[in-house]
């Protein structure tokens, strides 16, 4: 769909689709980040020994297989998580962006939504009330992340200093 998108369109809505891909990219790893930071900070403060970052090692297993090295699972299983935030920040700014924090939020708030109706019962999680607790709060951190990091960068608020000679 990208391809047959980016031969239909004109040189100039390919920059602009550049822009908004490159957007949603940087804004998904920094709201990745803060997910990830706040999953573990809420997970320290429950006390209850769940562990938040469980999915990484099930969906590395799934992907290179039961008999793959520790560090192979554990290198493929972040590579997925940090995909799957890239992607949802790319999918944010393509549909959303621009409309700032709480658009944001909302978006945090439906991937969470469905993240509930996949992952309990097929990861068989059993700490059921924290996975929800902690899992929501690092959802309303991602999306306020990103919608702040998305907007301020649409609007010109985070650029790159130009090169020095």
């Amino acid at each position: 769909m990208l391809t047959a998108t980016w031969r239909s369109i004109s040189a100039s809505q390919r920059l602009i689709l550049k822009r908004l891909l490159s957007i949603g990219a940087v804004s998904g790893v920094v709201a990745t980040a803060v997910y990830d930071a706040a999953k573990y900070v809420l997970s320290l403060i429950d006390g209850s020994g769940f562990n938040p970052f469980g999915a990484i090692r099930i969906f590395g297993t799934l992907l290179v297989g039961d008999a793959a090295s520790a560090g192979s699972v554990l290198g493929a299983g972040v590579m997925f998580h940090l995909l799957n935030g890239v992607l949802f920040g790319v999918a944010y700014v393509l549909l959303f962006g621009g409309r700032g924090i709480w658009a944001g939020i909302a978006w945090g708030l439906f991937l969470e939504a469905f993240q509930l109706t996949l992952y309990p019962g097929w990861l068989d999680i059993e700490a059921y009330r924290e996975f929800v607790t902690i899992s929501a709060m690092g959802h309303v951190a991602y999306g306020a992340t990103l919608g702040a990091v998305s907007l301020g960068m649409l609007q010109g608020r985070w650029r790159r200093s130009p090169a020095t000679t």
